[in-house]
């Protein structure tokens, strides 16, 4: 598989380990291709704050989130939700997803929790 084939950087994971790698990736100047992989229906978030605070009723369902909803499409992030890896090809470099597609890659970030 050629380079030009392959996805930059695919994130297997969407909280807030994935956000803060996209985001840093993007702020040092990576122009490659990302996809963030979350089998959550929405964006990335941080976990903690919503599990407390909002349930709570100390804050937002929109303060949890890591960036804005324009953000991941205003940098050129693909964001893959209600997607589930199901397989990592080393070899390939290539990650199986819940839908049967094949995604190549050629960086790969777990940020699973």
């Amino acid at each position: 598989m050629s380079e030009s084939e392959q996805s930059g950087v695919v994130v297997v994971g969407a909280g807030l380990a994935a956000a803060h790698v996209v985001g840093t990736l993007r702020e040092k100047g990576y122009a490659g291709s990302i996809t963030v992989i979350g089998e959550e229906p929405v964006r990335p978030y941080e976990r903690p704050p919503l599990s407390k605070d909002f349930m709570l009723g100390k804050a937002t369902l929109d303060s949890a989130y890591v960036h804005d909803e324009k953000w991941y499409p205003d940098n050129d992030i693909d964001c893959l939700l209600n997607t589930t890896v199901t397989g990592i090809d080393r070899t390939e470099m290539r990650v199986s997803l819940s839908n049967g597609d094949h995604l190549p890659y050629q960086h790969l970030v777990l940020a699973t929790g």
